[in-house]
């Protein structure tokens, strides 16, 4: 092998970073969470459900999504800040939607009456317009990059698509009885074990 290639192969691996082990240990973790709450979840407490829900996946997401801004903010620095801000907004804001749900079955007193239904349409409608949005911005730019894996980016956008059927102003009322809990659980453990296998690649530039 040449110097040459030695050099080239160096370059490659030198782009694997600590921050792409984080979160691909990350998107793991929440595959692993997702799969629970899939085959486990009629027998999951309450407890463990939002346990799942508030902490495991929003915490494992962000990561993954703070993985994605450092790969991403070299490239296009504005948009990597606007995607960011869009999907850790539309995170919490889901977060905090489960957690209204969770509450509200769980009839606290301070929940009952119409105040945690105009909660969660507020939150609801805040992941609509924040979620889809900033995902589509990271789908776009992985898409289009020339230094990162693509195919990453047409996943994301397959799950940017089931985000505005289910939640988006355009949603489809014939489409949207095949978008079901059970359908974006089973893709988003396809989608966190394939973030994985993507941030564990690395990174290639070309100089």
């Amino acid at each position: 092998m040449s110097k040459l290639d030695n050099a080239t192969i160096s370059r490659i691996e030198s782009e694997r970073t600590k921050v792409d082990l984080v979160a691909c240990i990350a998107s793991f973790v929440d595959a692993l969470a997702c799969l629970i709450f899939l085959l486990w979840q009629t027998k999951l407490t309450n407890v463990g459900r939002s346990y799942i829900e508030c902490i495991v996946d929003p915490v494992t997401c962000l990561i993954g999504y703070w993985g994605f801004y450092r790969r991403l903010h070299d490239t296009e620095a504005m948009l990597a800040d606007l995607g960011l801000t869009f999907v850790v907004l539309g995170t919490l804001s889901l977060t905090c939607q489960n957690a209204v749900e969770d509450l509200a079955n769980l009839n606290s007193f301070w929940l009952q009456g119409d105040t945690p239904k105009e909660v969660d349409s507020f939150l609801e409608l805040l992941v609509a317009f924040t979620l889809p949005l900033g995902l589509a911005i990271y789908a776009w730019l992985i898409g289009s990059s020339r230094s990162l894996r693509r195919w990453l980016g047409f996943m994301i956008g397959l799950q940017v698509l089931l985000f505005f059927i289910d939640l988006g102003s355009f949603r489809l009322p014939v489409l949207s009885q095949f978008v079901t809990s059970q359908l974006f659980t089973v893709y988003a453990i396809i989608l966190s074990t394939a973030k994985a296998i993507w941030f564990l690649s690395p990174q290639r530039r070309s100089r």
